[in-house]
């Protein structure tokens, strides 16, 4: 279905909803409402991508009904809390917008609050925080209690292929954040394994490494296809119970497959938020939030070795940059025959302590701002601690 197309079919059904003096806006991709609700068009432009022509249609009379719901969040706090819950969000999720509420859960994957209206989930701003009179602890709190009781207990016992899926409103792909919830699954003869690749799905499995095999290749394409994916990583259990991704959790025969899973990530929102960074600099000439002068938003890499997937960045002579934080930093310059040449491969820890690189405040993933070529000393340190030579 072409653009065009898709907002001439949004825009009459949101007019057969009753409003009759909404806007399309090109420049953010979203319809404007005169009571200034704004709906934001790119989830359900991918969800509807590939459907046939009655399933799409009927896709988006239901997100436009959820959009021009009489519904509104409520105002006073009391009202409030019983409809907050948790959900799991990638770390990029509304960039480009006025970001909900939210903290780090994961790598690349961010704890966020929304409100459960009859038709729709509105994300929590800090605003609205600020309006119930509370602070942003109470909030997570209050989400979190009422995710737990949603949340349907497990035991070791059950645990073979476990699969949650079909119901928005239980909200299985949260139930991570419940303290205690995946260790239910633990003390048998596996560790569980729980996947979250998209918004509303949850799958947990034994770690059985020839299962494992099969479930990352299977979690992996579910998350390339999703319109809203979440993470294609394996999640466990440490020894204090708590919630970890697979490749922090020590050794196991599928550890490759585990860091296969955590550069693709890594790879993809770094490359979300390129994007959003080379837009908004050749839109601003700045990043008008941090007073940020324009740089090269440079690309993780994922690359493949003998010891499992990593992510690598390319600092080269002579540009400025904005350096995502990947698991090592390869060096090059032009030598006296204008060849380029690498000069070391460096694990980013020792980059940022050699060079005393800070991180740029509210970027995430996080970035640092690498404006000078090391000077002669520092690239001295940096050539002695390659990892390649």
């Amino acid at each position: 279905m072409e653009r065009e197309q898709f907002v001439q079919t949004v825009m009459a059904s949101v007019r057969a909803h009753g409003v009759g003096d909404a806007e399309y806006s090109a420049d953010d991709f979203s319809v404007h409402h005169s009571d200034g609700r704004v709906m934001y068009l790119g989830n359900i432009f991918r969800e509807c991508e590939g459907l046939e022509p009655e399933e799409r249609e009927d896709r988006i009379t239901t997100f436009v009904a959820a959009m021009t719901s009489s519904h509104e969040v409520p105002e006073d706090w009391d009202s409030a809390r019983p409809l907050l819950r948790s959900v799991l969000r990638p770390v990029t999720l509304g960039q480009d917008l006025p970001r909900p509420l939210h903290r780090a859960a994961f790598p690349f994957v961010d704890e966020v609050v929304v409100v459960d209206l009859p038709r729709t989930r509105s994300f929590v701003s800090a605003d609205q925080v600020a309006t119930w009179g509370v602070t942003a602890e109470q909030v997570f709190a209050e989400a979190r209690t009422n995710l737990a009781a949603l949340a349907k207990p497990g035991s070791p016992d059950e645990l073979q292929i476990v699969r949650f899926l079909g119901d928005p409103d239980a909200y299985f792909a949260s139930w991570l954040l419940v303290p205690g919830w995946l260790a239910g699954y633990a003390g048998g003869q596996f560790r569980p394994v729980a996947f979250i690749a998209e918004n509303d799905s949850l799958l947990v499995v034994p770690d059985d490494p020839e299962l494992l095999v099969e479930v990352f290749e299977m979690v992996e394409q579910q998350y390339r296809d999703a319109a809203r994916p979440v993470s294609p990583q394996g999640y466990t259990v440490n020894e204090d119970g708590a919630v970890v991704p697979f490749d922090e959790a020590g050794e196991h025969p599928s550890m490759p497959l585990a860091l296969r899973a955590r550069a693709g990530l890594a790879a993809t929102e770094y490359s979300i938020q390129t994007d959003y960074l080379n837009n908004t600099f050749e839109e601003f000439l700045e990043l008008p939030d941090l007073d940020i002068d324009p740089a090269y938003a440079a690309t993780v890499n994922y690359e493949e070795s003998t010891d499992g997937a990593f992510t690598s960045v390319v600092w080269g002579e002579g540009v400025e940059y904005l350096l995502p934080e990947t698991d090592v930093v390869r060096f090059l310059r032009r030598d006296d025959n204008d060849e380029v040449e690498l000069l070391c491969t460096v694990p980013f820890p020792t980059v940022v302590e050699i060079l005393g690189l800070t991180p740029l405040p509210t970027l995430e993933p996080t970035r640092f701002e690498a404006r000078t070529w090391p000077d002669p000393t520092a690239l001295a340190r940096l050539v002695a601690a390659d990892i390649e030579q």
